[in-house]
């Protein structure tokens, strides 16, 4: 009896170094410490699938990609197209990797929020807006001023637009660029009018996306908008990695839109039911 005792423990430890051995481990870089999806869903959904996901996180949007290129994590998530294709010009060469997008996750429209003011028709004259210095989150913020009235942008625009492309500031306010991460933080200031912030870092800082007093609209049959669709981004080698696809599948799932819709909601959507975004 004690011999088969043995056998049997020596069964199971062998099995169990078996199943350790054949789980795949792989590092996905997220920014922030809201990340529900990938801690609650995601990672107890793919264990179970041999598949282990290693959490790493970041408070900013420039290491992700540098992490990413120099293969210190396998994948992000944080980004949408804009932001990765910007990368990918300036510093592919640089990193000796480009970076491509393996599946599409949220839309995060950016929100414009103020400790001071109810709605955007009473910012006044000689304020203080905060937008993220990041060129082509700038230039969404920049976008949504005008859109709002508030500057005129000009016409013959070449690329992203940044302050220096306000032809008109009829109100003379002051904006200021800082890191996004930053903006939080900053809003309590009390020269501080409103400060733009996507869901990530709005939810961070406290702010639900019911209290913005001006949210981004998003198109899905707009093809120009398709660039602020985040997605999750790998090394364009590893596009065909077997298991890098299976978690980019898996994230299209009704577990992780039920995260959205309750954790987040109106804060973020999923990206594979732009019905709802544009709602």
């Amino acid at each position: 009896m004690k011999k088969i005792l043995a056998l049997l423990v020596a069964l199971v430890l062998s099995l169990s170094l078996v199943a350790s051995a054949e789980a795949t481990i792989v590092k996905v870089g997220v920014v922030g410490s809201t990340n529900e999806q990938w801690t609650d869903v995601l990672k107890p959904m793919l264990a179970k699938e041999g598949i282990e996901l290693e959490i790493v996180y970041f408070s900013d949007y420039v290491m992700p990609n540098i992490a990413l290129a120099s293969g210190e994590i396998d994948m992000n998530a944080f980004q949408h197209y804009n932001f990765m294709n910007n990368w990918n010009d300036e510093n592919a060469e640089t990193y000796g990797n480009k970076l491509a997008a393996i599946g599409e996750t949220l839309i995060a429209p950016l929100s414009l929020y103020s400790d001071k003011y109810d709605s955007v028709e009473e910012i006044q004259k000689g304020d203080t807006i905060l937008v993220m210095n990041d060129v082509v989150n700038e230039a969404r913020a920049l976008q949504m001023l005008a859109s709002l009235g508030l500057i005129t942008l000009a016409d013959d625009l070449t690329s992203y637009a940044t302050v220096l492309d306000i032809v008109d500031n009829p109100l003379e306010l002051n904006i200021v660029e800082l890191d996004a991460a930053t903006i939080g933080s900053q809003m309590a200031d009390s020269s501080v009018a409103a400060g733009f912030m996507n869901g990530q870092y709005a939810t961070q800082a406290g702010y639900p996306h019911e209290e913005a007093i001006a949210v981004e609209a998003f198109d899905p049959e707009n093809p120009d908008q398709h660039g602020i669709v985040n997605i999750i981004a790998v090394c364009e080698k590893d596009l065909e990695n077997p298991v890098y696809k299976r978690i980019a599948e898996a994230y299209q799932c009704e577990e992780v839109a039920n995260v959205f819709a309750t954790l987040y909601a109106g804060s973020f959507v999923p990206a594979w039911n732009t019905e709802e975004a544009a709602e």
